[in-house]
This record gives structure tokens, C-alpha cells and sequence, in this order.
């Protein structure tokens, strides 16, 4: 499979969209989220089940909704339609790394996609919420989930495949919810320990938003030695999300 716009070293600045939003149309978007949002509330606050790409996800209120915030639904349709994400040598089972699982949905679809997945959120009522789901999809032996900080729950281990939907936006979190979306340093702390979760042609897709810190991820993952391209990219009107597509610098091919 290839992918267009690598992103060129040895910045990454050249290949992030400049002023990606327009400002008129930002300011237009943010008058119409404003009823919106009002409107969203009720249903963020609730117990309601999510269908994403034919499959249903009960959403706790203290868990990040992969429907009404785009990036969940986003990178599931990518894993949906992407059936082999990495180059195998081995017949062996593939093995997958959620992290920041949160309803658990991009666990479900790389499951789906016959990976034995490993799930991993920090947040309980996360995790509560991802084990209703691996079992409304009928996947409970194909998918563990943890409760953890990032690589802590499967130390020492490696994976075809990682998963990355963390929180995009530098702060301190205020509330359980809030650890879905805001963190001083999960993007730091992420790139440092990908590469040693990695599989020598490991790949890991990063979801990641204009509306957020994009730049210092991107910086953070080359930091760590990491060859970044885009797998795929959406204008959504107020933002651009971009899935990225990272490996080791250096990755060998199978003949």
C-alpha cells in the first residue's frame, strides 16, 4: 500500500496545512456549534449506543463519544476499509495495541480486521465501557483490555500494529472525562515509548487534529526516530483531521 505526502525532514512544518480553516468560516462554524452543542450535551451526558460502520458502541457519559466528536468514527472507517496496515514476514497471529481505547471501538475494528488486540485506558470508566463493548461485538477472545497509563498494562512487548487516539490538547484534566481529550504530556510520553512497541516493520496510525497540538506530536515522533507519512486526511469544515501512518526509520521488507 502507499501513501501520499510523506512528511519531509527535516521539519515536519512544510507538510501541516497553513491557516487549514478559513477564519470567516471558523467564526461561521463556531456561531452554528453553539445550538449544536447545546443540542449535544444532553446526548454526551447520557448512556446511549453509538452505530459506527455497521457496529453498535454503548457510551458511557464520562467516555469520550466516538459519534458526535468525529476522530473515533474516523480513524474506525480508516481501520474498516485498510485490512493489511503493515508488511508481515511471519504467518504468525497479528498482534494490535489500542491506546487510549476509551468505548473501545478501535480495538473492535482492528479485531475485526483478525488482530489479537490489547486495549489500554487510563480512565475506569473507560475501561468498563470498552469491555461492554468487545463483548456486544462478540470479540471477548480477541481483544484484552487493561486499565493503565499508555505501554505500563503490556511492558516488554511488541505489536504489529499500534493505535493512537489520544488526548490532543496540552492541559491539565478536570474531570474523568476530560482525561479523554486534555494532557500536559501524554504526546511526549507516547512518541517516546512507541518505537520499543513497535514490531521491526510495526506500524502505528495516529489520529491526530489541526484543532490540537498536531505540531508538537509530529516533532515528538521524529524526536524519537520515527518515519511519519499520511494515510489520510479530511477536511471537516472547522477542522482538518489527519491520520498519520508511523514506522521505524529504518524498516526491513519482506522478500
Amino acid at each position: 500500500m502507499r501513501f501520499a505526502n510523506a512528511v519531509s525532514a527535516p521539519s515536519t512544518s512544510n507538510n501541516l496545512p497553513r491557516n487549514p480553516v478559513h477564519p470567516l468560516i471558523r467564526w461561521l462554524s463556531q456561531l452554528w456549534l453553539v445550538p449544536r452543542r447545546m443540542m449535544l450535551r444532553r446526548r454526551v451526558q447520557s448512556l446511549i449506543v453509538e452505530r459506527v460502520a455497521g457496529r453498535d458502541f454503548i457510551v458511557l457519559p464520562e467516555v469520550f463519544n466516538p459519534g458526535i466528536f468525529r476522530t473515533g468514527r474516523f480513524l474506525a472507517e480508516y481501520l474498516q476499509k485498510t485490512p493489511t496496515l503493515n508488511d508481515s514476514c511471519t504467518t504468525e497471529q497479528r498482534t494490535a495495541l489500542d491506546t487510549g481505547t476509551g468505548c473501545g471501538i478501535h480495538a473492535v475494528f482492528a479485531a475485526a480486521q483478525g488482530y489479537q488486540v490489547e486495549a489500554v485506558d487510563i480512565s475506569p470508566a473507560a475501561t468498563r465501557c470498552a469491555r461492554m463493548n468487545v463483548i456486544l461485538n462478540d470479540l471477548e477472545d480477541h481483544v484484552t483490555v487493561h486499565e493503565g497509563d499508555l505501554f505500563s498494562p503490556v511492558p516488554d512487548q511488541k505489536f504489529d500494529l499500534v493505535t493512537c487516539s489520544l488526548p490532543k490538547f496540552r492541559g491539565h484534566p478536570n474531570s474523568e472525562f476530560e482525561l479523554s481529550w486534555r494532557s500536559p504530556d501524554v504526546i511526549d510520553r507516547f512518541a517516546r515509548g512507541l518505537p520499543g512497541a513497535m514490531k521491526e516493520n510495526g506500524v502505528a496510525l495516529v489520529l491526530l487534529t489541526s484543532h490540537g497540538d498536531e505540531r508538537g506530536m509530529l516533532e515528538a515522533l521524529r524526536a524519537a526516530g520515527l518515519s511519519i507519512e499520511i494515510a489520510e486526511r479530511r477536511h471537516f469544515g472547522v477542522e482538518i483531521m489527519t491520520i498519520y501512518r508511523v514506522t521505524h526509520a529504518t524498516t526491513d521488507r519482506c522478500d
